[in-house]
């Protein structure tokens, strides 16, 4: 009787056995087939994301809606295929499904979607031979009004900078430019330059409609040259003035002013008396012989570098300089208390037109930023971490890199307002770090939202 229970206690044991055998393997395979998956889910999701950001940076290659949907839709599909090794961990790819929409809000979305099918292994055991994977996200890109500001005083040019600077100063401003949408309903960009004066060399479409022509402002960057003097109060006032030409109910979600400059401000623009009679344009600070403590010659406000005359009876300086579209007269004194100007009203000497010249460039930017707009900048080469005047008893906050930060209100400014658009500082040490400096400030600017 034992014997026959043993025999009968055998054949369970082989039946159990096997269950377990088809169980384990189950587990097994189980979490095998499980961890590939994730895997193949891990790399479809960043195929997914190349995709979407490629898409909405290859929106700015069309010059129209209908090209532009066209690019962001194949550099989407480019980038998804790119990012996804065949046959990863024994799965197939499939092909994606891309659509770019230009909304009524402004915005651009690029939306991409992808499955990948994946052979199991051990899972095939409980019938399951393939394990289907799916992926899908977005990138927004916002449309644009942008003014790029460049100052083409003399500095830029020999002796003071190698004759390399204008040309790389102008390579990198257009490859900066080509970054952009242009064409129709595309983002709008401007175009100011300033020396001893400053001038709109490119205006912002004003007319409620979109877009730039590429074209026009590769033309106007080619055609710059340097000399002069540092009015950058005025370039700043001219670039704030056309970005908020754009009529109110159309202007872009962001807004920008691209500033770029090789050293610190030393014009101031007002109108000043000369005894009794009026003067208007930029009073230049530096450039006066060394036994004149008052600064005399006076520039055309609207020119890059053009002479009114020398004024040797303007003894005092107004409280306030130009005007600024829907704000008014931009004071001289210091918003920010870093400089005290003397006498009352403020006394004509070098050293309160070099101060008045710094405040003024920086008001601009506080009053620009109060109404949400964003300033990035860019300083070049090692005179713009200097001093570069003697006549006036500055400390090393007065270096033309600090002055740049408080006009972006950069992070490390000792001005900085978080009630205020953090805005980037970039420093090229060379001309040939320019690429890369307007670079940085490209992709701030068009940073996507996934």
């Amino acid at each position: 009787m034992y014997a026959r229970y043993l025999k009968y206690g055998r054949g369970q044991i082989i039946v159990l056995a096997a269950v377990m055998m088809i169980i384990l393997a189950a587990i097994v395979g189980l979490a095998i087939d499980s961890g590939r998956a994730y895997g193949v889910k891990a790399k479809l999701n960043a195929a997914i994301d190349a995709g979407a950001i490629a898409g909405a940076r290859a929106l700015a290659e069309g010059e129209d809606d209908a090209a532009r949907i066209a690019a962001a839709q194949t550099a989407a599909r480019n980038y998804y295929f790119a990012n996804y090794p065949a046959n990863y961990l024994g799965s197939t790819l499939g092909p994606p499904s891309v659509g770019a929409v230009h909304e009524s809000s402004g915005y651009w979305r690029v939306t991409i979607s992808g499955t990948a099918t994946m052979n199991t292994t051990l899972m095939r055991v409980l019938g399951f031979e393939r394990v289907p994977v799916s992926a899908d996200g977005q990138a927004i890109r916002r449309d644009l009004d942008i003014i790029l500001v460049l100052d083409t005083s003399g500095s830029l040019g020999p002796p003071t900078s190698p004759s390399t600077t204008l040309p790389r100063l102008k390579q990198a401003a257009i490859r900066f430019i080509d970054r952009f949408n242009a064409g129709n309903n595309g983002d709008r960009v401007g175009l100011v330059s300033f020396a001893s004066g400053a001038v709109v060399d490119v205006p912002i479409v004003k007319d409620g409609s979109r877009g730039f022509n590429r074209t026009t402002v590769v033309n106007a960057i080619n055609a710059l040259t340097v000399t002069g003097s540092t009015a950058s109060s005025e370039g700043m006032r001219r670039a704030l003035n056309e970005i908020n030409g754009v009529p109110v109910a159309s202007r872009s979600s962001l807004r920008v002013i691209a500033f770029f400059s090789d050293g610190a401000p030393n014009d101031v623009s007002a109108t000043f008396m000369n005894n009794s009679t009026p003067v208007t344009g930029d009073l230049y600070s530096e450039t006066v012989s060394p036994g004149t403590a008052r600064a005399d010659r006076v520039f055309r406000h609207d020119r890059r570098h053009s002479q009114l005359g020398t004024y040797s009876h303007i003894a005092t300086l107004p409280n306030d300089g130009f005007v600024v579209t829907g704000v008014g007269t931009i004071p001289l004194a210091g918003y920010n208390h870093k400089r005290t100007l003397t006498g009352t009203p403020y006394t004509n000497t070098r050293c309160n037109v070099n101060k008045a010249a710094r405040n003024m460039v920086e008001n601009v930017a506080n009053t620009a930023r109060t109404q949400d707009i964003n300033i990035h900048s860019i300083g070049l080469g090692t005179r713009v971490n200097s001093l570069e005047i003697t006549f006036c008893s500055y400390n090393t906050s007065e270096h033309g890199s600090n002055i740049l930060k408080r006009l972006a209100n950069a992070a490390d400014s000792d001005t900085y307002n978080s009630a205020q658009p953090t805005g980037l500082y970039v420093w090229a040490a060379s001309d040939s770090e320019l690429d890369a400096a307007f670079d940085t400030i490209a992709s701030e600017i068009l940073r996507l939202t996934r």
